[in-house]
């Protein structure tokens, strides 16, 4: 028997005990059940050999070759020709302006009751590159008047020219003006049976003013000044009579964005000359050198002013003073801030301050400037929502030489300058501006003076409170219309006996008269037909009040005017 006969005997013979071992199973019946056990273990894992697996490098390509030559051959040409030349020029452009820019000038003509003609011109001319001029003329007149008719008229007459030289850096500017304003001493008492016929003295004030001064144009950097040079001369139709000779000069020096120093100068040299006085020279000098700080939210500013000035008073101790000078404010947000200051000074008064005051003066017995020994104020301000701006504060000061008008006994028409040698003031102010979506602006203002004198009995002919309201209606294109309000009350006239001196006066020679309180009512109304023509409306005193700001001085009564406005020149 060969190998292979003998392996296929065995394979038989190996299926034939598997079938026989099989036998018994497929005898059991079908769907009997019989016991069986199974186990499970957890502990047992199944583990699989590791196969390495054959990893091969891709095969490298290979590389193309080529039989072209890349090799570039650069021949420089030399050519003798200029480089160009490129000019910037401006745009040319023509940009669209406003129509109310085409108009430099305008005349206007009115006429009302009280017997008041108003001839208004101006014309400026700004369209030349390095200079520009303006001319202005105006009179207006009310030749009659609240009391007998032409005893109680005015007029007022101004006349100016002026013009400006633009450098790059600096410009000089000047100007000449004349102004004119003639009246009549109509505070006299009308029921006086005596005075039936009676024909008040008129006054005429004149006052003719040259200015010339040279500023820098940048002020946000490095050095910067103005200085102004001014001659005056005024006089009336009596004695009073003063020259002056002023010069203005501001200066400072930016180190960085934030910090500021300076040097400020004001000098006044007047020669005043009056029914009890002349030839004097007032002289006055003030230097105020500071150094300020300021950021976005922090402004502060601290000096000295530095004074000298030759008034003869009593008790003087020097011509030459020495004041402190600290003001600061902090915004702590844009809604809401604080600021405060600390200031002492010497406030000039001349004979042209007083008259423009008040212009139914008398003889003035002698001139003198106002000592601020200190003046304290604080407050907050801010911006709401970026349209109304406030501001509400309270000063405190002690003041010398502080002036004061009172009238005569002997001429009820006529004013005389009174001092008081040591007078407390303390006000509270307030102030607001609102401007709405452009078409509505308001601006007010209140202020509270409560005056403590040592020699005078009140502050005679000052307000005790007053207040302003401004209020400005943009309707259309065409309409604007102004509704403005004064009220001023608190006012204390003072009458004294001319027959005692006036350095042996006491508060008890005064006989003192409260005046009613002021209220004047004003409405403008301007309606624009075109680009040139327009029409306008003015009411005064509305509610057709005395309103005596001067005791025995009643005011017109309603007063209105209409006229027509021109625009001209382009």
């Amino acid at each position: 028997m060969n190998i292979v006969k003998k392996h296929m005997n065995i394979r038989i013979l190996a299926g034939l005990i598997l079938m026989s071992a099989s036998i018994p199973v497929f005898s059991q019946q079908a769907g009997e059940v019989t016991d069986q056990e199974f186990v499970i273990r957890k502990d047992r894992v199944l583990t699989l050999p590791q196969q390495p697996r054959k990893f091969e490098r891709t095969p490298v390509l290979p590389v193309p070759k080529s039989d072209g030559s890349f090799n570039y051959f650069v021949n420089p040409y030399f050519l003798s020709l200029a480089p160009e030349v490129i000019e910037p020029e401006a745009a040319q452009k023509q940009w669209p302006r406003k129509r109310e820019d085409l108009y430099p000038g305008f005349a206007r003509f009115g006429f009302g009751n009280y017997s008041s003609p108003l001839i208004e011109g101006r014309y400026n001319n700004w369209e030349e590159g390095d200079y520009n001029y303006g001319v202005k003329i105006k009179h207006e007149g009310f030749y009659t008047g609240p009391v007998d008719g032409r005893n109680s008229g005015e007029n007022f007459t101004d006349v100016g020219l002026n013009g400006s030289l633009f450098r790059d850096f600096f410009q000089v500017y000047g100007g000449v003006d004349y102004y004119r304003h003639k009246f009549n001493f109509y505070g006299y008492d009308t029921e006086n049976p005596v005075l039936e016929n009676f024909v008040p003295n008129q006054n005429i004030l004149n006052t003719f003013k040259i200015t010339a001064g040279i500023q820098d144009l940048d002020k946000v950097e490095g050095f910067n000044y103005d200085v102004n040079l001014g001659m005056r001369a005024f006089n009336d139709n009596f004695e009073a009579a003063e020259t002056e000779l002023a010069l203005r000069i501001k200066s400072g020096y930016w180190f960085d964005n934030t910090i500021k120093s300076g040097i400020d100068l004001d000098m006044s040299l007047t020669q005043p000359k009056d029914v009890f006085y002349s030839n004097i020279n007032r002289n006055y000098l003030k230097v105020n050198p500071y150094v300020g700080y300021q950021n976005e939210a922090l402004k502060v500013r601290a000096g000295a002013n530095i004074v000298f000035e030759n008034d003869v008073t009593q008790n003087k101790e020097s011509d030459f003073v020495v004041f402190p000078q600290l003001v600061g404010e902090y915004m702590i947000q844009d809604e809401f801030g604080i600021y405060a200051g600390f200031e002492g000074d010497v406030i000039r008064q001349t004979y042209m301050d007083f008259v423009m005051e008040n212009p139914f003066l008398g003889p003035s017995m002698n001139l003198l400037n106002t000592i601020q020994n200190f003046e304290i104020k604080g407050g907050v301000k801010g911006v709401l929502n970026n349209e109304l701006t406030y501001e509400a504060g309270v000063g405190y000061g002690r003041f010398r030489n502080m002036h004061f008008f009172a009238n005569s006994e002997l001429d009820s028409t006529r004013f005389n300058i009174f001092y008081d040698d040591d007078t407390r003031v303390l006000n509270y102010n307030a102030k607001v501006s609102w401007n709405y979506e452009g078409w509505y602006r308001l601006i007010g203002k209140a202020n509270y003076y409560f005056y403590n004198t040592s020699t005078l009995e009140a502050a005679f002919q000052r307000p005790e409170w007053e207040l302003s309201l401004n209020n400005n209606f943009m309707l259309d294109d065409k309409w604007l219309l102004q509704f403005n309000a004064n009220v001023m009350g608190g006012i204390v006239g003072g009458v004294f006996d001319s027959n005692i001196p006036q350095n042996e006066l006491e508060s008890s020679s005064f006989r003192s008269e409260t005046l009613p309180v002021i209220i004047d009512l004003q409405l403008k109304a301007d309606y624009q037909i075109n680009d040139q023509f327009s029409v306008f409306a003015i009411g005064n005193n509305l509610l057709n009040r005395t309103n005596q700001r001067f005791l025995n001085y009643p005011v017109r009564g309603i007063q209105g005017i209409a006229g027509l406005t021109y625009k001209f020149g382009y």
